[in-house]
């Protein structure tokens, strides 16, 4: 399993301490944030007019609440 940890661009400082933190741990790897279109646009592009964005816990909501996301992929 690979795990990423994405870290919002305004958080710098968990940037680094993730980064420091997991430093040789092959299968866990820390992104900074890069998206450039907001939440809202994005949201309006990817879901369709029938889904609600709000109808379970968004990830990005996570993001800007904690200021990191931890996402685990099975490889």
């Amino acid at each position: 399993m690979r795990i990423f940890i994405v870290v919002s661009k305004d958080r710098p400082d968990l940037f680094r301490y993730f980064t420091a933190a997991f430093a040789g741990v092959e299968t866990i790897e820390v992104i900074l944030d890069r998206r450039l279109a907001r939440d809202e646009d994005l949201s309006t592009v990817l879901m369709s007019p029938q889904q609600d964005r709000r109808a379970a816990p968004d990830i990005y909501d996570e993001l800007q609440q904690r200021g990191f996301v931890i996402v685990q992929v099975p490889e």
